[in-house]
């Protein structure tokens, strides 16, 4: 039976300890190498090439998010899984950017990291429960944000009518002729429009609009 390499980086010889025994129960497991510290770590990780790096974020010398960087710099293809004792979204949100293939939270169950660890083996991502809910959580309130950013943005009814016309492929001169305006009137309402729904170009003004509904 093949064995899967894997490394350890984490400052704490005790933590490191428990996760070799949580793995000696796994046969296709074999635990290769441990560092604690940052630098050994990334050293560490280029000698031995592991199948799977399991890293802690607070280590000395170099934090785990600067370790991710260095890791894939040299193996853009690394599996890591982040241990952390850090569930806020800064330190996951980072994480999940910086390329991470997992992250598991140390106040977990131990099957909890084994299965992670498996996962991400099998060439899949695994972000624990605990890490779900505080990426559901922000995803919810990022949702909510957007909504009341929409909802500032009022439109007159001859707003309403330019977004339409714009909708429809219309040249100023167009909407002009067609609502009985100059093309100057109509291009003081398409700046008008940019500038409240924060865009640049037509393209972007109707995405929005069509977000918020105003185009049906």
């Amino acid at each position: 039976m093949k064995k899967h390499k894997i490394m350890l980086a984490d400052d704490h010889a005790m933590i490191r300890a428990g996760v070799k025994n949580l793995l000696r129960e796994s046969e296709d497991i074999v635990v290769i190498g441990e560092a604690e510290n940052g630098r050994q770590a990334v050293d560490l990780y280029e000698e031995l090439k592991p199948d799977l790096i399991i890293l802690d974020i607070s280590l000395p010398d170099m934090n785990g998010m600067e370790v991710t960087q260095k890791i894939l710099a040299f193996d853009p293809s690394a599996n890591i899984l982040m241990l952390s004792m850090y569930d806020d979204e800064d330190y996951v949100g980072r994480c999940i950017e910086n390329g991470v293939k997992g992250y598991v939270v140390k106040n977990e169950s131990g099957e909890e990291l084994e299965y992670a660890v498996h996962t991400i083996l099998e060439g899949k991502t695994y972000f624990s429960q605990a890490v779900h809910k505080v990426i559901l959580n922000k995803y919810k309130r990022a949702a909510v944000k957007k909504k009341e950013r929409h909802e500032d943005i009022r439109l007159t009814a001859r707003e309403i009518e330019i977004v339409k016309l714009i909708d429809d492929g219309l040249t100023s001169q167009q909407m002009a002729d067609k609502l009985f305006i100059s093309p100057r009137t109509v291009e003081t309402h398409r700046a008008n429009l940019m500038k409240k729904f924060a865009v640049k170009n037509s393209i972007e003004l109707v995405k929005k609009a069509r977000q918020m509904n105003i185009l049906t």
